[in-house]
């Protein structure tokens, strides 16, 4: 009987012994021949590209790559369900969804399956299946290293392994399993993104992995899902302006207008000429089928012109239609008396209806601005279209609840996301991204109907006006690395520097996926950071300090703070 006590005494001790020292590699390798024994994988995986995506798959992907499950924009941004099988795939998104990728076919495509033109989610979800993400295991596994700086996710023991930049953490408990993967998306890494990326920044990707789901689904892509270039069923017009270089004492000139679109439109031609008609006139061509062509009568103004000199003179026109622009003819001519033409532009003037007044608003604000140039003002706005920012900007522009609109000018010079200037070696000009701030001052908007917001108002980013008589501040941090302690203290110095007094006092950190394991972390690992920083933040440093990261809003009051 001592015998036996005695074994069985020693093999708890072995047992016990073993869980807490296998090496990484080890446990990696349990880890990846758990994968193998799965029908399927979950994942919660975050693509980001500094100059426009920033988008998060909820997905069961099942062996051999057939994958459900729903993609979400950053923010209050678009949402989509999804399916994928083998090199397939079809969406179901939104408004914002479409508004943010193509903006010209919003209202045909919206809540409905359609196969997207070139892909439905930057990565190929296949290389997130069970047998896939055991591969990546072996490949990290394979020359690279243990890491000692990660011990816990959400409160759960880990170990990691990292080579080129790419991190995998496991549990460090049995059952062993994978539990997070991440790392940037160059020539050299195990995945590729599907998305081109021209930024000096490589795009990157996180994903949580979590345990595996009861069942894997089995996916039939629907049968009657529409072709993303499937026609809009929209008028759309080509104008061509007829003039000739006047020598006359009086000038007239015609405009022709071709209906290129699919459906027919009521069309207006808004004209004027500077110098020379600056007012704009008025002119209805009638209702167009597709294809028609028609000009109109010819228009005059008095020659600007001194006797025999030449005076160059721009000659404007665009169509305005009711199906196309509601009942916006009036604010398009005050736009186009102070230059700005949306028709001339190739991606304004092809915008789905719903898309419109975001963009006519957009420009209306600019006009404020003390620098206002309707060129720049223009390429502006179409840096928002292109690179995806129409549903924050919407959102804004029509509520008509930003205080300070007239910023837009210069904010949408260079709409992509903020840089991190926690990072030693960035300079604070690097900041010029406006794409967070933007994106946080919508959602404060979506979330509060009582709310206004100033933009950039002497160094804060954010200053919110709602029924509480006391303003909030909120400086905003994008951090794309582990610098949780200089961002805060920058943010604080800003606070200190810049806030109102009285005002209530938020830092938001924004934790962007190439911060790696931050943008997975839970309380304790952000406690442990803000303990640290309680001399800075207490007592009047801060009231709040907000957090978003692949595990949504997290929130320390000025009491929750370890220190304060």
């Amino acid at each position: 009987m001592f015998l036996a006590l005695a074994a069985g005494a020693g093999l708890v001790y072995l047992r016990g012994h073993d869980n807490t020292s296998a090496k990484p590699s080890s446990i990696a390798a349990q880890a990846a021949t758990a994968l193998l024994g799965q029908e399927a994988s979950a994942v919660k995986v975050t693509y980001f590209d500094q100059n426009r995506w920033d988008v998060t798959g909820d997905l069961t992907i099942a062996k051999g790559g057939d994958a459900t499950g729903t993609l979400t924009d950053a923010g209050s941004g678009g949402r989509a369900e999804y399916l994928a099988s083998g090199e397939n795939a079809t969406v179901r998104g939104d408004q914002a969804w479409w508004a943010r990728r193509d903006p010209a076919r919003t209202a045909v495509l919206q809540a409905n399956w359609v196969r997207p033109d070139s892909f439905a989610f930057p990565m190929n979800s296949a290389d997130l299946a069970p047998e896939s993400l055991a591969g990546l295991i072996d490949w990290v596994r394979d020359g690279g290293k243990a890491t000692t700086d990660v011990t816990s996710v959400a409160g759960e023991p880990v170990t990691g392994m990292r080579r080129n930049d790419w991190t995998m953490l496991f549990t460090s408990e049995k059952p062993y399993r994978l539990v997070w993967l991440g790392g940037p998306l160059r020539e050299d890494s195990p995945l590729h993104a599907l998305a081109p990326s021209n930024g000096p920044t490589p795009p990157y990707f996180s994903a949580q992995v979590n345990p595996p789901p009861d069942e894997a689904k089995t996916v039939e892509l629907p049968k009657d899902a529409l072709a993303e270039k499937t026609d809009a069923k929209l008028p759309a017009f080509d104008v061509t302006v007829n003039a000739d270089t006047c020598r006359t004492v009086n000038c007239s000139w015609t405009v022709t207008v071709k209906n290129v679109g699919t459906a027919p439109g009521d069309a207006s031609v808004i004209a004027s000429v500077s110098p020379g008609m600056t007012t704009t006139e008025v002119e209805s061509v009638g209702e167009l089928q597709p294809g028609q062509t028609v000009t109109t009568p010819a228009m005059s103004f008095p020659n600007p012109a001194p006797t025999n000199k030449n005076v160059s003179a721009d000659y404007r026109a665009q169509v305005y239609t009711p199906q196309l622009h509601g009942d916006h003819l009036k604010l398009m001519r005050e736009l186009q008396e102070k230059g700005l033409v949306p028709g001339r532009s190739q991606i304004l003037s092809r915008l789905d209806p719903s898309q419109v007044p975001a963009m006519l608003f957009t420009l209306d604000a600019m006009t404020g601005n003390s620098a206002f140039d309707p060129d720049k003002a223009i390429e502006a706005t179409e840096n928002a279209v292109s690179q995806g920012l129409l549903p924050e900007i919407g959102e804004l522009v029509t509520s008509r609840r930003v205080d300070n609109p007239a910023v837009l000018y210069t904010e949408l010079q260079n709409p992509i996301f903020e840089y991190d200037t926690g990072v030693p070696g960035t300079p604070v000009t690097e900041k010029t991204g406006c794409r967070r701030q933007l994106q946080i001052a919508a959602d404060v908007l979506h979330a509060d109907p009582d709310a206004t917001v100033t933009l950039d108002s002497n160094g804060i980013d954010l200053l919110v006006h709602s029924k509480d008589p006391k303003l909030t501040a909120i400086p905003i941090r994008s951090v794309s690395s582990d610098s949780i302690a200089a961002n805060v203290k920058s943010a604080l110095a800003d606070l200190a520097g810049h806030a109102p007094a009285d005002s209530r006092r938020i830092v938001e950190l924004y934790i962007d996926a190439p911060a790696g394991y931050p943008q997975t972390a839970g309380r304790d690992y952000f406690d442990a950071e803000f303990k640290a920083l309680a001399r800075s933040i207490c007592p009047d440093g801060a009231d709040e300090i907000v957090v978003v990261n692949q595990n949504g809003p997290q929130r320390w009051n000025h009491d929750q703070i370890t220190g304060c």
